[in-house]
């Protein structure tokens, strides 16, 4: 999977602020609440493989949770370059990669493109760093009334993160 200036994130100038507070603080100092983060996983794999770390940091969570794709609204993945985000897409529901390299019985069900990276991916809107994919999937799932949503990275040689988010309804 090789990037070039056409396919790949490019370096972005931003910012995003996230608080993460106990319940107790949040009762105590009055805070707004977007949503809570319901579980997480970090994952480590083969440098050469360091794309797919999306796919070994989600797959943890869901089977905890006994979840397929179907059971999170919307999903935003990390898109270093055009072909990292379709490869974890292709790998998520290829029988053998899901029993050899997750220890799966069978692949998850396809991640409905009009739930994934809904505003544009890492090409679009720039190279994202954990606070903003999370805060942008906050967001996501504020302006939809959506209730569930998986944030994950690839991380250069070879690790991958994932949180599942969950949005607090007033």
């Amino acid at each position: 999977m090789a990037g070039s200036a056409g396919n790949s994130a490019q370096i972005t100038d931003g910012a995003a602020c996230l608080l993460l507070a106990s319940a107790r603080a949040v009762e105590k100092h009055g805070l707004p609440v977007l949503g809570r983060i319901m579980d997480s996983h970090w994952a480590g794999l083969e440098p050469a493989r360091m794309g797919l770390g999306p796919v070994h940091a989600m797959a943890p969570i869901l089977q905890r949770h006994e979840f397929d794709s179907g059971d999170i609204d919307y999903w935003e993945i990390n898109e270093a370059f055009a072909a990292q985000i379709l490869a974890c897409m292709q790998a998520w529901q290829d029988e053998k990669f899901c029993n050899q390299a997750l220890g799966l019985d069978q692949p998850f069900s396809a991640i409905p493109d009009d739930r994934l990276n809904i505003d544009g991916g890492g090409i679009s809107l720039g190279h994202p760093v954990g606070a903003r994919i999370v805060l942008h999937l906050l967001k996501i799932l504020e302006r939809k009334q959506a209730r569930r949503g998986m944030a994950s990275l690839c991380i250069g040689g070879g690790q991958g993160g994932a949180m599942l988010l969950e949005r607090v309804l007033s």
